[in-house]
């Protein structure tokens, strides 16, 4: 067996030994130093919720190699960094974007400012907490409390259980009934410190009955993250929960500097006739796991989840979708683009689970990308599965190089080969990018994919 064999068979099984003594020396004494600095919050209902997270992320193993979900993605890289936890600079923030009014959240290095945040939140109606204050909230507690539970944990969760033991504080969102936002809620999260850091944002958002929003994550940098170049983790988790009739757009915007890497985790809850659409779009970051699930729990709900991704050079990008058709009436759609380049990586593992007593749903799946290098590698597994009998479900994937007739066709324009290209890879993406609704963000995100193309 030469050398690069060797190395190559030594990561699987290390990745597949990720035991509880791994977790310990890792993590141990991250977690003595955030206790260290929690001063008058010690005791606190957060602070219990950490140390019992802490407890039982010790008693499970983070996934391996062997494990069918993670097998795309180097768990291993992610979590074997000494890590400690990362300081905050209220200072350094992300730049608006032009012509775009929002409501603004910021969260610097997993932490955000609870007081600046709230002020222009609440004088709009809309609730705003701590998670501390939260649990104590039954509009909280009755759809967040169950998701947040310690029984039966498996290695699935043990990124959701680091978050929730080093969360440097978190929060919570209510939409009041029959609230219409006038402009969008943007939770801005920046990781900008030197060192060998991680920060794990948290928050829960209620969209209560009747009422309509729209939430948009911008993961991203500035000049002053650019200049570190120390491996850092965003591990991220946001749970949102729809009322009936409630109605919300999600969109996310990746672009980390080349050194981080993030964990995503989206977990939506839908009620009868409500609506969710989500727009996700990935170009930055090294290793970047996305895992978004959603629960129709009630009849008459709309899903749809699209999303763009670009990985070059020698990202990794793996996208993980769950949608689980409980009951009848329901609606799914998920569009997956992508375009790998260089040495780079990516996977598609979307599940859509119809159950015996779903009649009457319809479900539709479809990935497609593009493989510009031979050294590039996609993995695509849309998925189906159904024990209902009266449904109308479709999925499909496709992989494929640039259309040469296209590309001859500009070509024959007067375009040089660079710029042909460029146009069929933003006409590529913009089947997904086009139905943002609004027009600063939409620029935002074309203007930050034109640069990544």
């Amino acid at each position: 067996m030469d050398q690069g064999n060797e190395q190559y068979y030594s990561l699987i099984h290390m990745s597949s030994m990720l035991s509880r003594e791994n977790i310990t020396v890792q993590f141990d004494s991250a977690f003595s130093e955030m206790e260290s600095q929690l001063n008058g919050s010690v005791g606190s209902l957060v602070h219990t919720f950490q140390k019992k997270s802490f407890n039982t992320l010790q008693q499970i193993q983070f996934p391996g190699r062997k494990h069918e979900d993670w097998k795309y993605t180097s768990v291993l890289k992610l979590i074997e960094p000494d890590y400690k936890m990362a300081g905050v600079s209220f200072e350094k923030k992300l730049e608006s974007i032009p012509g775009l009014e929002s409501y603004v959240i910021e969260v610097i290095n997993g932490k955000i400012s609870l007081e600046n945040s709230a002020i222009a939140l609440r004088t709009s109606g809309i609730k705003f907490t701590s998670l501390n204050e939260a649990f104590g909230l039954d509009s909280w507690k009755e759809v967040f409390l169950h998701w947040i539970s310690q029984e039966n944990p498996s290695p699935n969760r043990a990124f959701e259980f680091l978050n929730y033991a080093f969360h440097a504080n978190s929060f919570f969102i209510e939409i009041p009934k029959n609230v219409i936002l006038d402009k969008p809620i943007e939770i801005r999260i920046i990781h900008n410190d030197a060192g060998i850091t991680f920060s794990h944002p948290l928050y829960f958002i209620r969209a209560c009955s009747g009422s309509s929003a729209t939430i948009f994550e911008r993961f991203d940098h500035n000049n002053v993250a650019d200049v570190h170049s120390s491996v850092s983790l965003i591990n991220s988790l946001a749970y949102i929960h729809l009322d009936q009739n409630a109605s919300l757009k999600h969109i996310k915007w990746q672009n980390l500097p080349a050194h981080q890497n993030l964990v995503y985790k989206l977990l939506v809850t839908q009620r009868r006739d409500s609506r969710f659409e989500s727009f996700a779009f990935d170009f930055g970051g090294a290793i970047v796991r996305n895992n978004v699930e959603v629960e129709l729990d009630e009849s008459n709900t709309y899903t749809s989840l699209q999303a763009g991704f670009m990985a070059k050079d020698r990202q990794s990008m793996d996208h993980q979708t769950r949608i689980n058709h409980k009951v009848p009436y329901c609606e799914s759609h998920e569009l997956y683009k992508g375009i790998i380049d260089g040495y780079a990586s990516a996977a598609f593992n979307g599940k859509v689970l119809v159950h015996k007593d779903a009649q009457k749903t319809n479900a539709f799946q479809q990935n497609d990308t593009l493989v510009l290098s031979p050294n590039a590698l996609m993995n695509s597994k849309p998925q189906l599965e159904i024990f209902a009998d009266d449904v109308k479900c479709s999925h499909g994937a496709t992989i494929g190089q640039m259309d040469e007739t296209a590309l001859f066709y500009l070509r024959s324009r007067g375009m040089n080969a660079n710029e042909a290209k460029h146009i069929l890879k933003s006409a590529f993406l913009a089947s997904v990018i086009d139905h943002i609704d609004d027009l600063h963000i939409r620029e935002h995100i074309s203007t930050g994919m034109t640069t990544a193309i």
